[in-house]
């Protein structure tokens, strides 16, 4: 019996560390490669949209306004997949600010579309500052930045079309 409840308290522990080992996105459902800032975090409650654009200076920043509740902005998703796949190891991040008000469906709809990429749900600093750049008011909304951090097209091609390659290649 005390041979059982140690083979038990071994098995345990493994299947333990087993999880500790796993990066937090895996154990999340999350793709790998996902990064999730929530702007209405303490953490992030000073991060605004130049914050934002400034942390990717000297790549070609492809922007996606979008929220989970939206459906021709989850019909673009897997749009967006093919585009990162066509530019993948090049100087392009595909950023994705959230107008969502629950942050868990938020997350769902990532997990659920395995949407890589960087994300933001979006806070009422950041909604501001590009509302007052770039006049968002409907989605799916696409803008593209270039490595310099001027704004090149504040209505993109969405990714379903062709040209939003082409766009973003000439940037690069």
């Amino acid at each position: 019996m005390r041979t059982f409840k140690s083979l038990i308290t071994v098995v345990i522990l493994l299947v333990g560390m087993t999880a500790l080992s796993q990066p937090a996105n895996e154990m999340k459902g999350l793709p790998e490669g996902v990064q999730l800032i929530n702007l209405r975090d303490a953490d992030n409650a000073e991060t605004g949209f130049s914050d934002i654009l400034a942390k990717y200076k000297g790549k070609v920043i492809y922007l996606d306004f979008w929220a989970s509740w939206c459906g021709p902005c989850r019909g673009e998703m897997p749009h967006s997949a093919n585009m990162k796949k066509q530019l993948a190891g090049k100087d392009v991040v595909f950023v994705y600010i959230s107008s969502d008000q629950d942050a868990a469906k938020w997350e769902g709809m990532i997990k659920q579309l395995q949407i890589t990429g960087e994300h933001y749900l979006t806070s009422q600093k950041a909604y501001q500052e590009y509302n007052q750049l770039l006049n968002v008011k409907t989605i799916p909304r696409y803008v593209i930045i270039d490595k310099e951090g001027q704004i090149v097209n504040t209505n993109a091609p969405r990714p379903s079309n062709p040209q939003s390659v082409t766009d973003v290649e000439k940037l690069l």
